[in-house]
Formats: C-alpha cells, sequence, structure tokens
C-alpha cells in the first residue's frame, strides 16, 4: 500500500469512495435523513478542489485502486477521514493516521485532533484521541 499526495485526477475516486462508505458504512449509525444530508450525491470535481485548497489530502493505494483519504490541516485538525467500505478494518486507517502524525511532527506539530462520527469514534479512540466531538 502507498501513502501519498492526492492529484487532482483522483477526485472522482475519492468523491465515490466518500459517498460509498457514507451509504454503506456510516448508515449503520445514522439515520436514513441524516446519511442523505452528509451524501446526498456524488460531489462533483469542483466541489472537492474547492475544499481540497484548504487542506493536505492524502491518499491511501493498493494495486492502483485508492482504499482511503483523508485531509488535514497544518493545525494538527484531522478533517475527512474515510477508508473505502470494501476494505474495512486492514489496517489501512492506521497506516494513513501513522502518515499524518509523522509529517506534523516534521513541522513540529504534536497535537492531532478531530471532530469524528459515530462510526469513527472507536477507532480514534483506540489511536489515543480524548476529548472527540461527534
Amino acid at each position: 500500500m502507498e501513502i501519498r499526495a492526492h492529484k487532482p485526477s483522483d477526485i472522482p475516486e475519492i468523491s465515490r469512495l466518500f459517498f460509498n462508505t457514507i451509504r454503506r458504512i456510516n448508515s449503520r449509525d445514522y439515520t436514513q435523513a441524516q446519511v442523505q444530508a452528509r451524501a446526498p450525491t456524488i460531489y462533483n470535481n469542483e466541489y472537492w478542489s474547492r475544499r481540497f485548497l484548504k487542506r493536505q489530502v492524502v491518499v491511501a493505494e493498493f494495486k492502483g485502486k485508492i482504499v482511503g483519504f483523508t485531509e488535514y490541516e497544518p493545525s494538527g485538525h484531522v478533517d475527512c477521514f474515510y477508508v473505502h467500505h470494501e476494505h474495512q478494518r486492514l489496517g489501512i486507517g492506521k497506516v494513513l493516521l501513522q502518515w499524518i502524525e509523522t509529517e506534523l511532527q516534521k513541522q513540529n506539530v504534536h497535537r492531532l485532533y478531530a471532530e469524528v462520527s459515530v462510526t469513527a469514534r472507536a477507532f480514534f479512540e483506540s489511536r489515543g484521541f480524548t476529548d472527540l466531538s461527534v
């Protein structure tokens, strides 16, 4: 598995990953209305391109397929942390988070924080996050 900075050509795959993970994984913890509000459609490239301007975005790629992605800010704020719905519980999230930790430590940032979904809460707690907003 390779962790790398995203490329603009990754955006359609990232958008589908986001949509499908919310619809197929997060839907176990949220009402249909909440799921529909968070992922009403597969967002277009312009949506993601604007969003990514303010964040660092990395992807986990395995055999040419994006199996996870995350956004983070130089402050240590981790946002939009998703693993492909067909690749859950394989260590992809752990590797993505370790990559962010290493990169931010190089910049002398030693505190990571996130507002996470109910679905992601146990993962982040297992990685040492405390005081998680849901």
